[in-house]
């Protein structure tokens, strides 16, 4: 069986750290993903494109959670469907 991690490359390109936080703040800021979470409109559709799929989850969360101050590039995953 062969098993995946998080970081790996993909299509021949290695991850990108867009935003890191540290400290007093990240309590808080775990609080408000959970809520994001919670409240994802998506949870029971799927659809390859253009969507809702797996990826607009990462965007999503990115909107309703701005305390975390990630702005996704264009060609991230998800970035655009759940505007």
């Amino acid at each position: 069986m062969t098993r995946d991690h998080p970081d790996r490359y993909w299509y021949g390109e290695p991850p990108k750290l867009l935003k890191e936080h540290r400290g007093a703040e990240v309590d808080g800021l775990i609080d408000a993903v959970e809520q994001a979470v919670k409240s994802y409109p998506w949870k029971n559709e799927y659809r390859a494109f253009p969507g809702p799929n797996s990826n607009t989850f990462t965007a999503w969360v990115a909107k309703e959670v701005p305390q975390l101050e990630l702005d996704l590039p264009f060609a991230a995953i998800g970035s655009g469907y759940a505007n």
